[in-house]
């Protein structure tokens, strides 16, 4: 499925120059991220945060051209080249970090963030600290990319407030996929956060409610966004599967 600038603008209330530099970006070459793909922004949530989550930066006050400049899009872009290989098995979790950690580290600006995440990657499941993290440990599985905000020249507070967005974004998309994934993933015995809630009709509602309080306070910051999610989850509560699980 193509997503197209109108639907990130007029859909989802995204910066045109932010849509458009995602959607005619080229996929980068030899990224295990994108492998197979021909899209840059392409179907699934996993590319479709990428311009929502850098709106949500312009939006906490981040300068665009500190936003949309090359160097910092393509260290975003080898973070997900490592999150994959993990993802994949290719590398295991230590070397993930490791490797992101190395890259990072002569180029951060952010030394506070650096060694917080440092701390915060020292165990596995990741717990929540006074910056990083939820309880949930299961939604802290992409914060990886937050070693990105280490190399962004804005002041402290800004970054801090770019971190609580993530955790409003991120772990949405990342509950909602549990939700309609939980059978398939306990079946398998895979990773799923709504185990934190419960695998039941009251752990599933459980989970609505928190994704409905994030998608609130996202409102808050970009209507548009707020209300594409809303209307997103209502459809997904019409589904015959939402319906079982909601009442089995």
């Amino acid at each position: 499925m193509f997503t197209s600038k109108q639907q990130l603008i007029g859909g989802m209330g995204v910066d045109p120059e932010i849509a458009a530099f995602f959607v005619d970006r080229n996929v980068p070459k030899d990224n295990r991220y994108w492998k197979g793909r021909y899209l840059y922004v392409a179907r699934g949530t996993g590319y479709l945060f990428i311009p929502l989550f850098f709106d949500l930066q312009l939006r906490a006050g981040i300068a665009k051209d500190d936003i949309l400049d090359s160097s910092y899009v393509i260290i975003m872009e080898r973070i997900l080249d490592y999150a994959a290989k993990f993802e994949f098995g290719e590398i295991n979790f230590t070397d993930q970090i490791a490797a992101i950690h190395s890259m990072i580290e002569p180029l951060a600006k952010h030394k506070w963030l650096l060694d917080d995440l440092r701390e915060y990657f020292k165990g596995e499941p990741l717990k929540a600290t006074a910056n990083l993290g939820l309880e949930n440990s299961a939604l802290n599985r992409g914060d990886a990319l937050l070693y990105l905000l280490c190399v962004n020249p804005a002041p402290a507070e800004l970054i801090k407030k770019v971190i609580e967005y993530w955790y409003l974004l991120v772990p949405s998309f990342l509950l909602l996929d549990d939700i309609m994934d939980f059978n398939e993933d306990r079946q398998h015995q895979e990773e799923n956060a709504l185990s934190y809630y419960g695998y039941d009709a009251a752990g599933v509602s459980k989970a609505v409610e928190a994704v409905e309080k994030n998608f609130k306070a996202l409102e808050d910051i970009n209507p548009l966004l707020g209300e594409f999610f809303r209307s997103t989850l209502e459809q997904k509560k019409k589904t015959p599967y939402f319906q079982y699980i909601l009442n089995n």
